[in-house]
């Protein structure tokens, strides 16, 4: 059975619907593609599986695309800071040498 989503690129990362996908290969296969704005996924699931169950896991890859959206651009605005931290901390161990 093959079923359709379809994700704006304006809203969402190509970056976070593949990390959403990855988590969800046990149950489909993907197959990810950029058409005009959009990122639309084919997603392979068994033949066997009740389309209610696929469509089950579809709202849950919905759901997971937008918490890894989320943490990617939490992680591009926490940066900086992370960097500074890590600096600082390895300006104590003797790694870094003053000049």
């Amino acid at each position: 059975m093959n079923l359709e989503v379809t994700f704006d690129s304006a809203v969402y990362s190509m970056d976070a619907v593949k990390a959403a996908c990855y988590k969800f290969v046990d149950r489909f296969s993907p197959d990810i593609e950029f058409d005009h704005g959009k990122i639309v996924c084919r997603l392979q699931f068994d033949d066997k599986l009740a389309r209610s169950t696929a469509e089950s896991y579809i709202e849950n890859l919905k759901k997971e695309v937008l918490d890894q959206d989320l943490r990617l651009k939490l992680k591009t605005e926490t940066e900086p800071i992370r960097n500074l931290i890590l600096a600082h901390a390895f300006s104590k161990t003797g790694l870094i040498r003053d000049d």
